[in-house]
């Protein structure tokens, strides 16, 4: 009996062997399994969409044309003239707000108004001593307002590389002049009209963080042509009669605003 019991154990653990060897060689014959690497969460995307506001300044070129046609008088003198050159350069501040969608993962486009107090002032000297005649005259801008709408294509994520166009108006002081030579001095103030025109520009707009951004913007602005009502002489002579004066200045700007976004 004891000779039976010891042969059982022993046939036991043949098998228990045979089937561990069998199960090892089974799993040898298994594609190792790799570990898969964890999956990273998305990059942040820098979203465009929204208002803004904003406040900068800059610098800008002022160039004015005056020219001067006959009057409607007939004793009109009948004298042509142009003079393109009386600018001068100033400087600005600016409060700016809008709004921009972005349409597609790269392009954004966007409405825009700002409000610039300019500093500009234009002079202009005349000696003629054959005449004689000595004349002086200037003219400054102290206001502009500006809407408009861009378009942009983001060269990154948080960078905007845009064109932009729209509608302005300048706000002109009255032309002050004086003259004297062969006759007595004339001190006399030519109104000027507000200026409007159309204007178009380009820049680049950075994020600096997700709620502020700097932009920096060159426009050039062409203002067409305004009538300037010179004055009477004496309370009697009206220059009108006698010499229609057109003003078309023409400005160029680069600005830079720092804008917060909702």
């Amino acid at each position: 009996m004891h000779h039976s019991s010891f042969f059982s154990k022993v046939n036991l653990g043949c098998c228990a062997a045979v089937v561990l060897a069998g199960t090892v060689a089974s799993a040898a014959d298994l594609p190792l399994l790799k570990a898969r690497p964890p999956i990273s969460p998305p990059l942040p995307v820098d979203s465009w969409t929204g208002f803004y506001v904003g406040l900068g300044g800059g610098v800008s070129s002022l160039n004015n044309k005056l020219s001067a046609l006959p009057g409607s008088d007939p004793n009109s003198p009948g004298i042509s003239a142009t003079f393109d050159g009386l600018g001068a350069v100033g400087y600005f501040a600016s409060l700016n707000a809008g709004y921009d969608y972005q349409v597609a993962p790269a392009f954004v486009v966007g409405g825009f108004g700002d409000y610039d107090f300019q500093k500009l002032k234009s002079s202009v000297n005349v000696d003629v001593t054959a005449i004689p005649l000595a004349a002086h005259g200037e003219i400054s801008a102290d206001h502009q307002w500006s809407v408009g709408a861009r378009f942009g294509y983001l060269t990154s994520p948080g960078t905007l590389v845009f064109l932009s166009g729209g509608y302005t108006q300048l706000g002109l002081s009255n032309l002050r002049a004086s003259a004297s030579g062969a006759f007595p001095t004339m001190v006399f103030v030519a109104e000027v009209p507000k200026i409007s025109g159309a204007f178009v520009g380009a820049g680049l707009e950075t994020k600096l963080t997700d709620a502020i951004s700097l932009r920096t913007e060159y426009r050039f602005t062409s203002f067409g042509s305004g009538h300037v009502t010179l004055p009477t002489v004496d309370g009697t002579t009206n220059l009108n009669d006698f010499v229609s004066a057109r003003i078309a200045p023409t400005l160029q700007v680069v600005r830079a605003t720092v804008n917060y976004r909702f």
